[in-house]
């Protein structure tokens, strides 16, 4: 009896450093669980980690910073300048030693001391100030500048829209395929049923063999169809891990239910939104602005660019810090160009065909959302009616795998009639699923469409539009 009693004392020992060690050294998890957001957390994780959200942010940044630097040609210009100046060249020694007020009048006694001189040394200390007064360019480039990095910003704002739209579609992708997984499982589940109808029939003396190999095959089938909507799933669950800029994209799923947006019909639905709001076209609107401004800078080459200028000028002979001489300058400028060669006839023709091809493009864009627009709101009336027709025969086809059954359990239809009915029912219910997801994304592609998307699956981001314009 001793023998067991020093087993079991041996196995809680061991039992016991097991449990030590576990917690000291914990073991690792089987499989991390998958991610799941709602569509909120989608699109806030899509505008802050899409790459190319960040690179249209980068974009309008460096755009505003041009438009800074383009500021700066009408602010003033101030210099300083320190250099250390050596050297025996006749003129120059002699204006060196005239700037210093070193200059005497022993020194016009001989001539050697301008031919000749010896080497002489100036600190040269300079600070200087330029004032633009008339600049005609310098105006109109900043104000072509301030117009662009405008143009910019709404860039920016429609590629944040692309985003939202793009990841609204892989959320819906993932509901959808969701639902498929689920119907397709009770395509298999009615098919077993089927098997089982068939099955007790054949064993009552009251069926035909041939009736359970076909619900066999149908049950196969089923089990294919399952496997298929489970792998489009997956691919939904990455699709949408890419739409948001996640690294690698690890499969996403989708939590919540599905967004709903307004309806045209209803109080809030409104009527259909004018595209003229989009981002896009303000964005081409500032252009074609910029696009007759760029006429003016070029016409401006005939006009003269005026300029104060001023500085204060310390000399020293033997340190920066012993000053000899003081002294100071101020004047205004003027610069003209007569003639260039023709250049800036060139210049201004160039830019009057590059305004006439950005009219031209700007009418194209906005002929284009005007015709997306009204794509869009026969998008959302085709999706309605189809939701409509899809949910009726999704009710008959369920009715009428109903009474197939019954006739067939009471020996008065056939296997492959109830069969066919079942098909029709499950292609009814892909039908149902698949319409009612059109519904949303088709209402999502009049919000888009009309550029008011954005506001609304993000309000904070329209907030920061009113900046950006």
């Amino acid at each position: 009896m001793a023998r067991p009693a020093r087993f079991s004392s041996l196995s809680a020992l061991s039992g016991a450093a097991l449990l030590f060690l576990t917690s000291i050294f914990p073991l690792p998890p089987a499989a991390s669980a998958m991610e799941a957001v709602d569509f909120h957390q989608a699109v806030a994780r899509t505008l802050s980690n899409n790459a190319f959200v960040s690179a249209a942010g980068e974009e309008a940044v460096a755009a505003r910073h041009d438009a800074d630097a383009a500021r700066g040609y009408l602010l003033p210009s101030v210099r300083f300048e320190e250099k250390f100046v050596r050297t025996s060249v006749p003129g120059e020694a002699f204006a060196l030693k005239m700037n210093q007020e070193k200059l005497l009048a022993s020194d016009f006694l001989d001539v050697r001391n301008f031919n000749s001189p010896p080497p002489r040394n100036d600190f040269v200390a300079t600070f200087s100030i330029e004032q633009p007064l008339f600049a005609p360019k310098a105006y109109i480039g900043y104000g072509m500048a301030k117009t662009e990095a405008a143009a910019m910003g709404q860039d920016l704002y429609r590629r944040k829209e692309d985003a939202v739209y793009r990841v609204l579609t892989a959320v819906l992708d993932v509901i959808t395929a969701r639902q498929f997984v689920e119907v397709a499982g009770q395509g298999l589940s009615d098919a077993r049923e089927h098997l089982r109808i068939a099955e007790s029939l054949e064993a009552a003396g009251m069926g035909l063999a041939s009736d359970g190999l076909r619900a066999k095959v149908a049950i196969a089938s089923a089990e294919s169809a399952k496997v298929t909507a489970e792998n489009r799933l997956e691919l939904a669950r990455r699709r949408l891990a890419l739409a948001m800029g996640e690294p690698g994209a690890p499969p996403v799923d989708v939590t919540g239910p599905p967004p709903e947006f307004p309806d045209p019909g209803t109080p809030e639905g409104g009527a259909t939104a004018p595209a003229t709001g989009r981002a896009d076209l303000l964005a081409s609107s500032l252009r074609l602005a910029n696009a007759g401004s760029n006429v003016r800078l070029r016409q401006s080459g005939y006009l003269p660019d005026i300029g104060l200028a001023a500085a204060y000028q310390v000399d020293a002979e033997d340190s920066p810090f012993s000053t000899d001489n003081r002294s100071w300058k101020v004047g205004v400028g003027l610069t003209w160009n007569l003639f260039d060669g023709m250049r800036r006839e060139a210049e201004v023709g160039k830019a009057v065909a590059e305004r006439r091809r950005a009219q031209a493009y700007d009418r194209g864009i906005r002929d284009q959302a005007a015709f997306e627009a009204a794509q869009a709101e026969m998008g959302v009336k085709e999706a309605t009616r189809r939701g409509e027709i899809a949910r009726a025969a999704l009710a008959s086809a369920e009715e009428g795998v109903r009474l197939l059954t019954s006739r067939y359990e009471n020996r008065l239809g056939r296997m492959v009639d109830l069969l066919d009915a079942q098909t029709a029912l499950d292609g009814a219910r892909a039908a149902r699923i698949r319409a009612e997801n059109d519904v949303r994304l088709s209402r999502a592609q009049r919000l888009y469409a009309s550029g008011g998307l954005l506001s609304f699956a993000a309000p904070d981001a329209e907030n920061g539009k009113e900046k950006i314009r």
